[in-house]
């Protein structure tokens, strides 16, 4: 089934909605919590916790007890994720086109992410997408996280684009019900991390970006999205 929409800038979350980095950030939190502290941080804690509330894992982490040093954890866990990612980050299926072709006709993009700065610096530069984003907004640039909409709304003012006219890309329930908290259009992406389920409360849902199909009218974005079945 295709629908028809019109937009005026993409944003986009990173970690899950641009790259496949969130299996690769848990294996970094993962060694940095058996290696300082003998924790066991699993896949469902993660989940639970980072993904669905979050949290950061130091927070956890002092939540079980654990009287981590951020500064420390961050050290340890940063040139863990480099490593990583550039043995097996890659970019979600057809963003490269789409960010080109959006670049081309002079449609903003945006990066919108909960990640600290030097791990979304990190994965834009492995996969040199850094150039196509008009403005890249992380957990240094707001005091604010979601679900709340304010990193999106920022987001919005940066790019000189009013909300209404915005398409946001988001992979969980809490980045959707940011976006959608800001007058966004929300497209949820599917993949093998998360569930229908989780998002239920997006515009439409897609596998990757290949499902979209775009026309270009100026700078306006015409959007036929193909709905998996």
């Amino acid at each position: 089934m295709n629908r028809v929409y019109a937009f005026n800038a993409l944003l986009f979350d990173a970690d899950g909605t641009l790259y496949n980095s969130t299996p690769l950030h848990y294996e970094a939190y993962r060694r940095t919590s058996r290696e300082l502290y003998g924790f066991d941080f699993t896949p469902e804690l993660f989940k639970r916790e980072c993904i669905e509330k979050y949290k950061q894992p130091t927070q956890v982490l002092r939540e079980h007890g654990i009287p981590c040093i951020t500064a420390n954890f961050r050290a340890r866990k940063a040139p863990l994720y480099a490593s990583l990612a550039t043995e097996k980050l890659k970019a979600t299926e057809g963003l490269v086109n789409l960010l080109e072709e959006a670049a081309e006709h002079k449609v903003p993009c945006a990066v919108v992410t909960g990640a600290q700065r030097h791990s979304a610096d990190v994965s834009l530069d492995l996969l040199d997408i850094r150039k196509y984003f008009d403005a890249i907004i992380t957990q240094e640039d707001t005091e604010f996280r979601k679900p709340d909409p304010h990193p999106y709304l920022l987001a919005s003012e940066r790019i000189g684009i009013s909300p209404a006219k915005c398409c946001a890309f988001e992979d969980t329930t809490i980045g959707i019900t940011s976006a959608k908290s800001a007058g966004m259009f929300c497209i949820g992406i599917h993949h093998e991390g998360n569930t229908p389920v989780e998002l239920a409360e997006a515009d439409l849902v897609m596998r990757d970006f290949n499902d979209l199909q775009c026309k270009y009218d100026g700078r306006t974005l015409r959007v036929s999205a193909t709905i998996p079945s």
